[in-house]
């Protein structure tokens, strides 16, 4: 049997509380370039981002409370949700790849997820595994497509991009980037091959951003690097 989502507000405020002071930690800044995408309230969507760091699932924990605002649901790998089942609480549920059976469960439920309300946000990563930000191609996998198919009634689908990189600083900056969402339902889903080109190219653009100096709305300001410590102590004195 899968490991299904079992939501608690409590776990969630804590963590979220925990988080913040984990990415101020760890991270210069989080940024948002580009606008932020315009979604049916009355829709259910379907977040998909590439997966190149072990941060992303808290990424987009993190960017579904400040942006979106609505139930959070994310595909793990059932062999690290048994470890850390604390997770279900924040709205983590499991998929084991190796087994079609349980693959097949998984798949079902999201789109039984997707059809509550009120509408969630569901998050999977189409690569099905952790993978360095330079692969190419991304090697998606059929799971989205088949959630679309079993779609049973019209979502919005919106791809994110992540990057991170160090500029100058101790720490890491990271840049999100939202694609155009797309609305469709189980007879206008795309297949693997076209989500795959979107995200293609929308990490191309957030790439090609950044490399123009674009900074973008800062969502959250992390850590103070040593440097930027050293130059204050060189100022004073």
């Amino acid at each position: 049997m899968m490991i299904q989502a079992r939501h608690s507000r409590t776990a969630e405020r804590i963590f979220e509380v925990y988080l913040r002071s984990l990415f101020r930690r760890h991270f210069h800044s989080l940024a948002l370039l580009g606008d932020i995408p315009a979604v049916h309230s009355e829709l259910p969507v379907l977040l998909l981002p590439n997966h190149s760091t072990w941060w992303d699932g808290f990424f987009a924990f993190a960017l579904n409370k400040q942006l979106f605002k609505r139930p959070f649901y994310l595909m793990m790998l059932e062999e690290q949700l048994q470890k850390y089942r604390f997770f279900t609480r924040l709205g983590a549920y499991s998929v084991r790849p190796g087994s079609p059976r349980s693959v097949a469960e998984t798949l079902q439920y999201t789109a039984s997820v997707l059809s509550g309300q009120p509408p969630p946000l569901v998050c999977m990563f189409p690569q099905g595994e952790l993978l360095p930000s330079h692969i190419r191609p991304l090697g998606y996998r059929r799971g989205a497509e088949h959630i679309l198919t079993r779609a049973k009634a019209p979502l919005t689908i919106v791809p994110l991009a992540i990057r991170c990189e160090f500029l100058g600083e101790q720490l890491p900056d990271v840049f999100f980037l939202f694609g155009s969402p797309l609305v469709c339902n189980a007879s206008s889903a795309p297949n693997a091959e076209l989500l795959e080109t979107v995200q293609h190219n929308l990490l191309a653009d957030l790439q090609q951003r950044i490399i123009a100096g674009e900074r973008g709305h800062t969502l959250l300001k992390g850590g103070v690097s040593i440097n930027s410590v050293v130059d204050v102590l060189r100022r004073k004195k």
